[in-house]
C-alpha cells in the first residue's frame, strides 16, 4: 500500500489572471501559482522554481544543496518544494540532481497535459460504465 503513495501524482491548475505587463518574472510567478505549487505569499517556493528554470535553460539539473545557497534557505525547505514538484510531474530526480521532466518547461507542460488526457479518458470510460449500471 504504501508503494502506491510513491507513484501518486497530484495536478491542480489555478486561474489566475495574467501578468498585465510583459514582465518575465512576473510571468514566472504567474506560471508557479497557475501550477498549485503555491500562491504570491510563497517566496521560497518561488525561489526555488526560479533557479529550478535558470539551470534548466544551461542545460543542466540542480541538486537540493545547490537550491539551498542559492535560495538561502534550509535544506528542509527545498525538499519540501522538489518533492511538491515531483508529485506534480514537474521534475525528475536522477541520483542527487533534479530535471525538469522534459528538456525545457513547455515539452514538460505538453507531458503533464497528457498525463491528465490519458487520466480523464479513464475517467469518462469508468463514468460511462457506472452511467449505464444505473439505466
Amino acid at each position: 500500500m504504501e508503494r502506491n503513495r510513491r507513484y501518486r501524482r497530484q495536478i491542480i491548475i489555478c486561474e489566475i489572471t495574467m501578468p498585465v505587463e510583459d514582465d518575465y518574472s512576473a510571468e514566472i510567478d504567474w506560471m508557479y501559482q497557475c501550477l498549485g505549487l503555491g500562491d504570491e505569499r510563497d517566496i521560497v517556493g518561488s525561489l526555488i522554481f526560479r533557479e529550478i528554470l535558470i539551470a534548466n535553460r544551461e542545460e543542466r539539473g540542480i541538486s537540493s544543496r545547490e537550491l539551498m545557497f542559492k535560495c538561502n534557505v534550509t535544506q528542509a525547505a527545498v525538499v519540501y518544494h522538489l518533492n511538491l514538484f515531483m508529485r506534480t510531474g514537474l521534475l525528475v530526480k536522477e541520483g542527487r540532481i533534479y530535471y525538469l521532466r522534459a528538456k525545457n518547461l513547455e515539452r514538460t507542460l505538453e507531458e503533464i497535459e497528457n498525463d491528465l488526457a490519458r487520466r480523464f479518458d479513464i475517467l469518462k470510460r469508468i463514468g460511462r460504465k457506472i452511467d449505464e449500471g444505473f439505466q
